[in-house]
């Protein structure tokens, strides 16, 4: 399993709220509408981030979000990728609510479950 993590900072013209409100409302459709997406993308997850008032933001962690893009392989993953309307709406969608030079991505292509209580999955 690959994992691609996004780490996302809003525009400077937006509010978090209006960052959380365009990535949910508008880029998640979007996201959902790609011709076949679920035979690539095995699990996409928004995690919209607020900062916890007893603990400081370390430098360079003040994001607004961060996302999980979950993919069996690599391949998967660029035929996703490939795909001309990821290209033209998904991609020029990000760029009206993301500050994309302040974007950060990773892989993680293994995960070691600690804890895997009832409920989890």
């Amino acid at each position: 399993m690959i994992i691609n993590l996004g780490f996302y900072k809003r525009r400077a013209d937006l509010t978090h709220e209006q960052f959380s409100e365009h990535w949910t409302n508008i880029h998640d459709p979007l996201i959902r509408s790609i011709p076949g997406v679920e035979r690539y993308l095995v699990r996409y997850v928004q995690h919209h981030l607020t900062s916890d008032p007893g603990y400081p933001v370390p430098p360079g962690m003040d994001f607004d979000g961060f996302s999980e893009a979950w993919f069996e392989t690599m391949e998967d993953r660029d035929a996703l990728y490939a795909i001309p309307f990821f290209q033209s709406a998904v991609i020029d969608d990000e760029a009206r609510f993301i500050d994309m030079s302040a974007t950060r991505l990773m892989l993680v292509d293994e995960q070691r479950i600690i804890i895997s209580g009832p409920g989890s999955n």
